[in-house]
């Protein structure tokens, strides 16, 4: 099955209620989304969490991975020594990793409290799977998220990545570290770019990050590199001068995963009851229009969508369109069934298109496009990589719909739910 979910959570011991005794209450927002990102996790049926920690051995070069069969710990040291967990680890994932990543170093130890407290959360959230504890790399994260990513892949069980890290301890006179303004600077970076252009986080100047005091930006960039995804910012706050972000970085859906199914049933010319259409009271409810896009190595290989929808149900859109996509698109030559496997599906559900008076109300990262003039309209989709800004995004639109740069158009808007296999 392979990594199904990425999460970026903070590690406050006092957001333990047995470490707060009360003062946990001042970060409410960061307690609400801890116990719901534990809950998707815990109801998504996760068999091993990896855990990248920033408070666990860490390494100049390379990474640390603890090889113990067993790790525990408790929280004696924050004055609740009656708070105690143990797990059992997921020794093939360890094998595994040893193997394929370069610069591993084994250790051993206890579970440390940047791992203890989203581990606190999972098991409140009925969570008892088993784990991998590995520190933070200082050097390369995006390597590392990306060949864990494909080396989780290749493997059968259900794992997520869970990438534990506070942001800037500078917000605040009172906080732990004092005030700097590259604190919130840094903070307020991190949470724009999650919305949207998530590659640009790795670009944030060194003496800026530096200044901002933060402990979780490489696990942070490891976790965005391990798996593409829409994240999705559950809660942010510093009541005490220190960033809490809880946030759902990448979770597998059912979505994307039928558009292949019914693009290789369509080429290996399945009979289409073979393909026994997903339960229509779950996810594939209701009608929406939906675009499917392929890529392969990261390069458009077809994209067809619907900007209203045609068919009975979403999960018959999403056939209809998977199958245009892989064979009907003009601008590509039809998917050989051969190909299948190296082409990566999404799905995007359309919202209601909602007509707006100008330019000044789109945000292509936030909303997608309609431009329409005589009878000749083009859409563009948001949250796509190199359309920054609203003027790239309308003389893209324009140019579908044949429409001279310049000329006025009627706009709509319309938001989108990216999913991902």
């Amino acid at each position: 099955m392979g990594l199904i979910y990425t999460v970026f959570v903070p590690h406050p011991p006092l957001l333990v209620p047995e470490v707060g005794r009360g003062e946990e209450r001042k970060c409410q927002g960061s307690l609400d989304a801890y116990h719901e990102i534990a809950r998707r996790l815990a109801q998504a049926e996760v068999e091993t969490v990896i855990l990248v920690s920033p408070h666990a051995t860490l390494t100049k070069e390379g990474i640390t991975l603890a090889i113990d069969d067993a790790v525990e710990g408790n929280f004696a040291q924050f004055g609740a020594g009656q708070v105690n967990l143990s797990f059992v680890s997921d020794t093939e994932v360890v094998t595994q990793l040893q193997e394929h990543l370069s610069g591993v170093v084994p250790v051993r130890g206890v579970i440390d409290h940047g791992s203890f407290v989203p581990l606190y959360f999972l098991k409140k959230a009925g969570w008892n799977g088993k784990v991998v504890l590995m520190g933070m790399p200082l050097e390369q994260p995006e390597e590392y998220g990306v060949r864990m990513g494909q080396i989780l892949e290749e493997l059968p069980g259900r794992y997520a990545l869970v990438a534990s890290g506070d942001l800037s301890h500078r917000l605040k006179e009172d906080g732990p570290y004092g005030f700097d303004p590259a604190g919130p600077e840094f903070d307020e970076f991190v949470l724009k770019a999650l919305r949207g252009d998530t590659k640009k986080i790795a670009d944030l100047p060194v003496d800026l990050v530096e200044k901002a005091g933060e402990c979780g930006y490489r696990s942070l960039r490891l976790a965005l590199a391990a798996k593409e995804g829409s994240p999705e910012v559950l809660s942010y706050e510093g009541p005490f001068g220190v960033g809490y972000l809880v946030a759902d970085l990448y979770h597998s859906s059912p979505l994307p995963k039928w558009a292949r199914r019914c693009l290789r049933g369509y080429l290996k010319k399945d009979e289409p009851e073979s393909l026994d259409l997903p339960d229509v009271t779950s996810e594939f409810a209701g009608r929406r229009g939906c675009f499917v896009t392929l890529k392969q190595n990261g390069q458009l290989r077809g994209c067809i969508g619907t900007t209203e929808p045609w068919q009975d149900n979403l999960g018959l859109e999403i056939q209809h369109n998977a199958i245009a996509a892989g064979t009907q698109d003009p601008r590509f030559r039809p998917v050989q069934v051969d190909e299948l496997d190296t082409l990566s599906f999404t799905v995007d559900v359309l919202g209601e298109l909602e007509k707006i008076s100008g330019p000044e109300e789109l945000d292509p990262w936030r909303y997608g496009v309609v431009v329409r003039q005589r009878g000749r309209s083009g859409l563009l989709l948001p949250h796509l990589e190199g359309v920054d800004t609203v003027s790239d995004q309308l003389s893209i639109a324009k140019q579908k719909a044949g429409i001279p740069t310049g000329d006025p158009v009627e706009l709509w808007r319309f938001e989108v739910k990216r999913h991902y296999e």
